[in-house]
């Protein structure tokens, strides 16, 4: 197996894995909305608050489903991109960075008043290890994003050119 086929496989497996995490994050999403625990058709519903607000796991849900999309649709590309496998390997691993970092940023703000957008406390509140927590890994997957982001572009344009009439 050469390495590009390497990085791609991590690629999908990890896009999987955060696909997973988004689907299952969609339940307490559902039972926040709900205040209670109810599964159809178990025959019992469990009157509890889930902690969080429900825009926390709103976008914990959608925004892990997103960003594990987003790593699988580049998996797919990467093959065709135009670039040596350094930069291969490096657009791989920025981008498994991101949606785990994008996936503990949206799990941990469910659990702040903060959101995660601050290292400390903001208008909205945090200044707690959860918001912290959060926003350092949002931080992280920023920059790993944005490199990535820069060289499939790169690639793709050097394909383009390689190919042109």
């Amino acid at each position: 197996m050469n390495e590009t086929n390497r990085i791609q496989g991590l690629m999908i497996a990890n896009g999987g894995l955060v696909l997973l995490v988004g689907l299952l994050a969609g339940l307490p999403f559902a039972f926040n909305v709900l205040g209670a625990i109810e599964l159809w058709p178990i025959p019992f519903k469990l009157d509890v608050q889930i902690p969080g607000a429900e825009r926390a796991w709103r976008a914990a849900h959608i925004g892990n489903i997103l960003n594990a999309s987003m790593l699988l649709a580049v998996a797919g590309v990467l093959p065709r991109l135009r670039l040596p496998v350094r930069r291969l390997k490096a657009i791989g691993w920025c981008l498994i960075v991101t949606v785990w970092g994008n996936a503990i940023f949206y799990l941990g703000a469910c659990f702040t008043d903060g959101r995660g957008l601050s290292m400390g406390a903001n208008k909205f509140g945090g200044g707690d290890w959860a918001n912290s927590i959060a926003f350092f890994s949002a931080l992280i997957a920023v920059y790993a994003v944005l490199y990535a982001v820069f060289q499939v572009v790169r690639g793709g344009f050097a394909a383009a050119r390689e190919s042109g009439d």
